[in-house]
């Protein structure tokens, strides 16, 4: 009994760990364990990861699982490049 419990324990430290990683260090938002496990986080952990993530890496697209968070909602979009050969000029 004392071993599955002591498993189940070094499990959430492990899990924990990675996703404070995740959080505050990882180099990619869009780091694939760190966004599984954040998908699993309550609301007020994952919307504190998202506006970490926010914080460290600017104007991106969300990550998985951050869009619906305010810190990313409504960012602007980069403006589409003109068609080649458009003029630009009234005639």
């Amino acid at each position: 009994m004392r071993g599955l419990v002591r498993l189940i324990v070094l499990a959430i430290i492990v899990v924990g760990g990675y996703w404070a990683y995740y959080v505050f260090a990882a180099a990619d938002p869009n780091d694939r364990f760190g966004v599984a496990i954040n998908k699993y986080m309550p609301d007020q952990a994952r919307q504190f990861a998202c506006d970490k993530l926010k914080e460290r890496f600017g104007p991106i697209s969300a990550p998985e699982g951050c869009a619906a968070f305010p810190s990313w909602a409504g960012a602007p979009a980069a403006p589409q490049p003109a068609a080649p050969g458009a003029s630009t000029t009234s005639p």
